[in-house]
């Protein structure tokens, strides 16, 4: 019997018993590591997600953790430095060996920094905050996965909405970084598939761009949408409000990154409503947005124990959402490959990670999703409405 056969015939009996049986010895716990930036430029989004990490542990070992094993996080401030990352990944699988089964990283330049490293006894089944086109692709990914859709996709769903909207003239601006100019190459190709013409491709600083200058561009494009790629703060909303000053009927949407609602109501709360309109792709419903999300729901509530007092009490932002979605595929993928019967190494993983099929996320998604080249293409447009500081959907869920 060869050992493709064997685990086929011990997984056959370990369902038929009813209970996982893990090839080797289940050590006392397993580690799941992760870098996140709780200091740098994006101190702010590191720390709204740490707190994340709190609450999946407590969850995932209130429900058995992985075939009866706990699971403990273990996280270091990477300072939004990929060379930091990997140190910290390295660090991480000197000091805990076979016991992590899992990783996740703080940006594309990390991933993309680690991905030569998983190999052999290095590799590591690893999620991260990065929706990078490129690291869609199992080929050269093999180990690494994206807990949404890539920002190809993102551009593809608001493309399709715009085409549905009677939109004809589309505008891209976008940082002058790779987060930036991810998508416009397959943007370009996806306006012309739909019959909408690209009338503006403007590249800005990703902080500090001269405002003036690109909102004259757009107005001299004729532009009657305009799509911001690659912005966290800062820049897209100050580009929406010298396009109000200068009169433009413009309408703006934005990728992932530019939907938070805490960024929204600061905005608003310092400068007035101006952000009226202003719309973007979501790959997940908004925490307030889980009267069918019974995950949400799990999550409010160990929220009110957990951080009682805290503005995490009562709201999870996109950003946390994101990781707790990537940690959600992460444990599916573990407990799937423990109950095959099969052990945690990374290629067991990676293969019942790639297979998720018509998964029910318990609400992320606005129903059952497939993995894809180790990414989740879905999504749906939402709007921020100033008066009362909620995105609503202004669409229906999209597929790509």
């Amino acid at each position: 019997m060869n050992r493709r056969s064997f685990l086929a015939t011990t997984a056959a009996a370990t369902a038929a018993m009813g209970t996982p049986m893990i090839l080797r010895a289940q050590p006392k716990e397993y580690v799941l590591g992760a870098s996140l930036p709780l200091t740098g430029p994006f101190a702010t989004a590191g720390q709204l997600v740490a707190p994340a990490f709190a609450m999946a542990a407590k969850l995932f070992n209130d429900e058995g953790g992985v075939a009866g094993v706990p699971i403990r996080f273990v996280t270091e401030d990477s300072g939004y430095v990929p060379q930091n990352a990997l140190n910290n990944y390295q660090r991480a699988l000197a000091s805990e060996g076979k016991n992590m089964i899992g990783y996740f990283a703080d940006s594309t330049g990390a991933m993309k920094l680690i991905a030569p490293e998983l190999k052999g006894e290095n590799a590591r089944i690893m999620g991260s905050t990065s929706f990078a086109s490129e690291l869609a692709d199992p080929a050269t990914h093999p180990y690494q996965y994206l807990s949404g859709p890539t920002y190809q996709s993102q551009f593809d769903i608001l493309l399709q909405n715009i085409k549905n909207e009677g939109g004809q003239k589309v505008a891209f601006i976008f940082s002058n970084t790779e987060f930036g100019r991810d998508p416009i190459e397959h943007g370009r190709k996806t306006a012309e598939e739909l019959g909408l013409e690209v009338v503006l491709e403007e590249s800005t600083k990703a902080e500090g761009a001269d405002i003036p200058t690109h909102v004259t561009k757009l107005a001299q494009s004729g532009a009657d949408h305009c799509i911001l790629q690659g912005y966290v703060t800062g820049v897209w909303p100050q580009l929406i409000g010298g396009a109000r000053q200068f009169g433009l009927p413009v309408k703006f949407k934005g990728t992932f990154w530019g939907m938070e609602k805490l960024i929204a109501d600061r905005i608003t709360a310092e400068a007035g409503p101006f952000l009226a309109g202003y719309e973007g792709v979501m790959p997940y419903r908004y925490f307030y947005d889980r009267e069918e999300a019974p995950r949400y729901q799990q999550y409010a509530e160990l929220s009110k124990q957990m951080f009682a007092g805290t503005p995490l009490e009562n709201y999870m932002s996109t950003w946390a959402i994101q990781t707790m979605c990537g940690l959600e595929i992460a444990m599916k993928a573990f407990r799937d490959t423990a109950e095959a019967g099969l052990e945690l190494t990374p290629d067991n993983i990676a293969e019942k990670l790639a297979g998720i099929s018509d998964w029910d996320s318990g609400g992320f998604f606005g129903g059952p999703v497939s993995m894809e080249n180790n990414a989740i293409g879905t999504g749906r447009v939402y709007g921020y409405n100033p008066e009362d500081g909620l995105f609503t959907p202004k669409s229906d869920w999209f597929t790509v």
